[in-house]
């Protein structure tokens, strides 16, 4: 995807995209808090970082629904594709196929591209029932009452968020709502294109 292309697509992301409703605190309560009884929709927005404005490393690490310890320190020099989601979530649904179609394309093209949830708001076994039933192959972190999101640093309140960490781990684009293949596919494209450049 080009510059001049990323522009057109961020212009055209004006489209308040409808989620979830919920009542609750402010976000830095919830924040604080880490219980996200207040539910924030996203509004589809993208943000997209060039390599000298990426400043935000994110170090992720959590136990996945399979029992397993996860580190993002061990995929440094990889993409990293962070979904926050939930099976309660409409747009969470939405999304799904379009994550795995493009978790699938990169790992199957043999790129150094590493997709991770951060489960939210689900029990253990309603957060593998969803993968089950979306046929989702990459892994998700559960829920720790929301300790594992408040790594995010604030950049992932609404659910879902996507967010695409290059290989030193800073954050390189997010979008805050639910994204499409295409959009992800770009996003995903330009940030391998600038490590390879690097």
């Amino acid at each position: 995807m080009t510059h001049g292309h990323l522009l057109a697509l961020l212009a055209a992301v004006a489209v308040v995209l409808a989620g979830c409703g919920g009542e609750g605190s402010t976000i830095n309560d919830q924040m604080r808090q880490g219980d996200q009884k207040g539910y924030v929709a996203g509004d589809g927005t993208i943000q997209v970082l060039a390599p000298e404005e990426r400043e935000t490393v994110i170090t992720l690490e959590g136990t996945t629904l399979e029992d397993e310890a996860w580190s993002s320190q061990d995929h440094l020099g990889e993409v990293v594709v962070v979904n926050v989601w939930g099976s309660w979530c409409g747009p969470c649904v939405e999304e799904a196929p379009d994550l795995e179609e493009v978790a699938t394309e990169f790992a199957e093209a043999g790129e150094p591209v590493q997709f991770i949830g951060v489960n939210s708001r689900d029990s253990v076994p309603s957060a593998l029932a969803f993968q089950q039933k979306y046929d989702v192959s990459y892994p998700s972190l559960q829920d720790d009452g929301g300790r594992t999101r408040a790594q995010l640093q604030g950049l992932a309140v609404a659910t879902p968020t996507t967010m695409v960490l290059d290989g030193q781990g800073r954050l390189a684009a997010r979008v805050s709502g639910p994204v499409e293949a295409s959009t992800l596919r770009g996003l995903v494209e330009d940030v391998l294109k600038s490590e390879s450049a690097r």
